[in-house]
């Protein structure tokens, strides 16, 4: 009888032990924080301020078609603060930040709502760390492969080519094509450069960085670009 009363009382606790021990090795679910991301009237780029602690991740949704290209980059005070980037209906990350740092560029192969995730990582999140960002999201270019026609019926000047240029010798091939240069902007370690063609109404964006055009993409309209 003692034995059995032993042999119960040994596999109740090692019932207990389990739980405990599974209850221990499930982690702690993340606070996440979700906003939707929209662009100021005749801007293809925002600027985020925000403030994250400890496990409180934050997640921005930005919807972008396939073939369009995203720029995301990100300052912040705490060095262990990072980005991914989930496509459209997939958890699986096309970009994570903390293997890749916190620039990003690229096109999107599909249209839908992406996530752009900050969080801390985890050794300053259990420590109840604290960050402020500055987080920068940027979608531009045609949706698709092609080009829209020009206007008024003009063929539109091909751009396919530009991409991957010398820096300098790209804002010659634009300039040798009819466009002009109407405005600039930095965002990380990339430069942005608009460019307008009057004849055809093309309205351009080349992404550059390190000398090297990075993507040249018909924006279709800018403030400037008239």
């Amino acid at each position: 009888m003692k034995e059995l009363m032993m042999k119960r009382l040994s596999t109740k606790t090692r019932h207990v032990v389990l739980g405990l021990g599974l209850a221990l090795a499930t982690p702690i679910l993340a606070q996440i924080q979700s906003q939707t991301v929209t662009f100021p009237r005749g801007a293809s780029s925002t600027t985020i301020n925000a403030r994250i602690q400890g496990d409180v991740t934050r997640d921005y949704i930005v919807r972008a078609a396939a073939g369009q290209t995203m720029t995301v980059s990100m300052r912040a005070t705490n060095p262990s603060t990072y980005f991914n980037i989930l496509p459209a209906d997939s958890d699986e990350a096309l970009f994570i930040g903390s293997t890749a740092g916190n620039n990003y560029t690229g096109r999107l192969p599909r249209t839908g709502a992406y996530t752009v995730r900050v969080y801390l990582m985890r050794n300053a999140a259990r420590r109840n760390e604290v960050t402020n960002y500055r987080l920068t999201i940027g979608v531009v270019g045609q949706q698709g492969a092609g080009q829209r026609p020009g206007a008024g019926g003009v063929r539109p000047v091909s751009i396919s080519d530009i991409k991957g240029m010398n820096s300098i010798a790209a804002i010659d091939a634009m300039t040798g094509r009819g466009f002009r240069d109407v405005d600039s902007f930095s965002s990380g370690n990339s430069l942005y450069g608009i460019y307008f063609n009057p004849r055809t109404r093309q309205c351009v964006q080349l992404t550059n960085a390190n000398n090297r055009v990075l993507d040249a993409s018909d924006i279709r309209t800018h403030p400037k670009c008239r």
